[in-house]
């Protein structure tokens, strides 16, 4: 018997919801209940609606696309992706750089930039940054969590105020991506109190925070002083909103101007509110992350293919995502380095799945446990039960646990999960290496269940491999490995969807960096 996938979404009004709304307008500074589209926001302030609130305003230790949207506005990198073309680098903090030596980059930085507290950005504040990312400050016992994405970097060169080298012990083709990610804090700033930046924010971005009301809203003012330039939109405005329904209640009645995750069903409701809708390939990968360390069941080969046998990836795109997605073999879309056609993704074969589970020792399946964040993930929910519909037809007795964005992160960065759980990695490097590195290599500080020794072998060979032809081959050796012995359940890379008002001029970015910095109102 086929299992029954989840219904389609569909949008419901109920009287607590348009409360809700109502509550969240009134919450919102210049906001008005008058007329059909009052906007809420003022000629000079932007709301933008996320799924989740940030986690913390220390820029080096979090780890989510969510919270990094709000700091982005706060802090600056060194170089920046450029939003237009994604195998390109602009200039922030640093003016030019180049390579030096295979395992060198040099950086000259900009001059005069200060910080909000007035303290100056140079190259020893360069220099205090990496030390802090390889838990070389004092004051601080373990590096921050951010650490995991910079273990290729060695030190650090000062030449002159403005000239720094950044060293690392091996060529390391994703290095200038990685400092895009990196946002730099102010020198001194941790080292009595490696938490004094966890609710105040210093950094050299172009808005400074107001005021963050934690799980509702964190407001921000632009800086008239900034040094690329003040921004078009004096105030910006980002608000925690969980149920998908209210966020698309928000965009339609004109309480927000962006909402992301917007549910593919919902798309024909917006723009006959008169919002837009923008579509934009993503670079976030989905998958079930399977604990194969831990769990006795999931240790076997067979077992996590069986797994991956047993879903209908197919028609969980078709009927959940309404399209919106689109398949992977791997962890590898089309837009990715080492992409290749001829790896092939799991056919749905519950026949095979159950086969492979009786030659497990499993023929009447387990019980498994699927952890599953709530709002952070578009249709993240569905897609998870749908997954558990499907597993529980070749008898895995799956069930998910649905459970706050907090509590799943917490769960994860401390390494205490159960047999699995659904998320989706943000990929801005466009490159499966640093996924690989850090959620397929042996470990136990990153979000890895899994060690596959030959794995590792040629995830550090792509790693120090700067020719991207001999890269790609390698990256393609490593797609058949971890096809044939699966980490994960491999599901789809999403097509990420925004409502976004019409009196905003803002383009959505494949990494999913909502900056608005960017924008401006018409």
């Amino acid at each position: 018997m086929q299992p029954v996938t989840p219904s389609r979404w569909t949008l419901l009004r109920p009287a607590a919801l348009v409360g809700a709304v109502a509550a969240a307008l009134l919450a919102i500074p210049g906001a008005s209940l008058a007329g059909d589209r009052g906007h809420a926001a003022t000629a000079d302030t932007v709301v933008v609606a996320q799924s989740v609130d940030p986690t913390t305003m220390d820029p080096q230790n979090q780890r989510e696309t969510t919270t990094f949207n709000v700091l982005v506005h706060l802090y600056d990198p060194l170089i920046e992706r450029d939003p237009k073309n994604a195998k390109k680098f602009d200039g922030v903090l640093a003016t030019s750089w180049r390579q030096v030596k295979p395992t060198d980059y040099r950086f000259v930085l900009r001059k005069g930039v200060k910080y909000a507290d007035g303290s100056a950005f140079d190259a020893n504040n360069v220099k205090y940054n990496i030390d802090r990312i390889m838990g070389k400050l004092p004051g601080e016992k373990t590096p921050p969590l951010a650490a995991f994405q910079y273990t290729s970097i060695t030190g650090v060169r000062v030449i002159n105020p403005t000239t720094v080298d950044i060293l690392t012990k091996s060529p390391d083709p994703l290095l200038l991506a990685r400092l895009s990610a990196l946002l730099l804090v102010p020198t001194d700033s941790v080292t009595k109190d490696p938490n004094a930046l966890a609710s105040k924010p210093d950094g050299t971005g172009p808005y400074t925070l107001v005021s963050w009301d934690r799980n509702n809203q964190v407001v921000l003012k632009a800086k008239p002083d900034y040094y690329l330039g003040k921004p078009k939109i004096t105030n910006v405005i980002i608000k925690d909103m969980p149920d998908d329904a209210s966020r698309l209640a928000a965009i339609e009645s004109g309480a927000v101007d962006v909402i992301s995750n917007l549910p593919p069903d919902n798309a024909s409701q917006v723009t006959a509110a008169g919002a837009k809708v923008e579509s934009v390939p993503s670079a976030r990968i989905t998958s079930i992350w399977l604990n194969a360390l831990d769990s006795k069941p999931l240790k076997s080969v067979k077992v996590r293919q069986a797994l991956n046998y047993a879903v209908d990836v197919n028609t969980i795109i078709k009927k959940v995502m309404s399209g919106y997605a689109l398949r992977t073999a791997t962890i590898v879309p089309p837009y990715f380095a080492g992409y290749s056609k001829s790896v092939k993704p799991y056919r749905y074969d519950p026949k095979e799945a159950k086969l492979l589970l009786k030659k497990a020792g499993y023929p009447h399946g387990f019980s498994m446990k699927l952890m599953v964040p709530a709002g952070r993930y578009l249709l993240g929910e569905q897609i998870a039960q749908a997954v558990v519909g499907y597993l529980n037809a070749v008898g895995v007795k799956a069930k998910a646990d649905i459970v706050e964005f907090g509590v799943f992160a917490k769960a994860t960065q401390t390494r205490k999960i159960p047999d699995a759980f659904f998320a989706g990695w943000g990929e801005n490097f466009f490159s499966p290496i640093d996924e690989a590195q850090v959620a397929v290599q042996c470990g136990t500080k990153g979000f890895s269940w899994y060690c596959n020794k030959r794995v590792d072998k040629l995830i550090n060979q792509a790693a120090t491999t700067v020719n991207q032809k001999k890269q790609d081959a390698i990256i393609l050796k490593f797609q058949k490995a971890i096809r044939a012995d699966p980490p994960f359940i491999y599901l789809f890379a999403y097509k990420d969807l925004y409502g976004v008002s019409k009196r905003l001029n803002w383009t959505p970015r494949t990494d999913e960096t909502i900056d608005m910095y960017e924008a401006s109102l018409k």
